[in-house]
C-alpha cells in the first residue's frame, strides 16, 4: 500500500523545468526562426506576433503587401504551424510554474489559499486563449492580402494587445513569486545553519 505522505506532490520541480524547456525553446526558434525570417522578408517590417501594442489597419495592409504571396504563405503555413502549440505550452509551462511556486513550503510553511492559486492560472491561460484567437485573425488576414477589412485588423490587433497584456501579468508574477520563494528558501537554509 502506497504511503500519500511519500509520494510526489504534482508537479514535480523537474516537470516543472521540463515544461518551461520546452515553451521557452519554442518560443526561441519563433523569435530567432520564423519570425525573423518573416521580418526578412518583410524588409524590417515587424510580423503581427512581435507588435504587442498592436497596430492600424495601415500598418497590417503594408505588411502583408511587404511580405508578398510567398511572405504570406510562410507566416501561415510555417510560422502559424508553430504557433499552433506555442500558446498550450506557453499557459501549461507558467501554470505548473505557478502553482508549484504556491505548494506548501515555498513561499511559506503552508500552501497559498488555492482561491489564490487557481486565480493565477487566469493570466496564461488568457495569453493562450488569445493567442490562439490572434492566429486565428492572423491567418485570414494572410488570405485576404492587403485589401484586408479594417474591423478585421481592429479585432486582430486588440486580440494581440490581450495576449500581450496577459503575458505580462503571467510573467510579472512568475517572477515575483520566484523571487519570495527564493528569499524564503535563503531564510530558511540560515536559520538551519544557526
Amino acid at each position: 500500500m502506497c504511503n500519500i505522505a511519500m509520494r510526489t506532490p504534482f508537479p514535480s520541480g523537474r516537470l516543472v523545468a521540463s515544461a518551461l524547456f520546452v515553451s521557452i525553446a519554442l518560443w526561441a526558434v519563433m523569435m530567432y526562426g520564423t519570425l525573423a525570417h518573416l521580418t526578412d522578408m518583410a524588409g524590417g517590417d515587424v510580423p503581427f506576433d512581435m507588435r504587442p501594442l498592436g497596430y492600424r489597419v495601415g500598418q497590417a495592409r503594408s505588411l502583408l503587401a511587404t511580405l508578398g504571396e510567398d511572405g504570406r504563405a510562410y507566416y501561415a503555413h510555417v510560422q502559424l504551424a508553430l504557433d499552433a502549440i506555442y500558446p498550450a505550452t506557453y499557459a501549461l509551462s507558467r501554470g505548473l510554474l505557478l502553482w508549484w511556486l504556491t505548494m506548501p513550503g515555498r513561499l511559506g510553511v503552508r500552501a497559498t489559499p488555492i482561491t489564490i492559486r487557481v486565480g493565477l492560472l487566469v493570466p496564461p491561460l488568457a495569453a493562450a486563449a488569445f493567442d490562439y484567437f490572434e492566429n486565428s485573425r492572423i491567418a485570414t488576414m494572410l488570405i485576404i492580402g492587403p485589401s484586408v477589412d479594417p474591423d478585421l485588423v481592429a479585432i486582430a490587433s486588440g486580440a494581440t494587445i490581450a495576449k500581450s497584456a496577459a503575458t505580462i501579468i503571467t510573467e510579472i508574477a512568475a517572477v515575483a513569486l520566484l523571487m519570495i520563494a527564493g528569499v524564503h528558501w535563503w531564510l530558511r537554509k540560515r536559520a538551519q545553519a544557526m
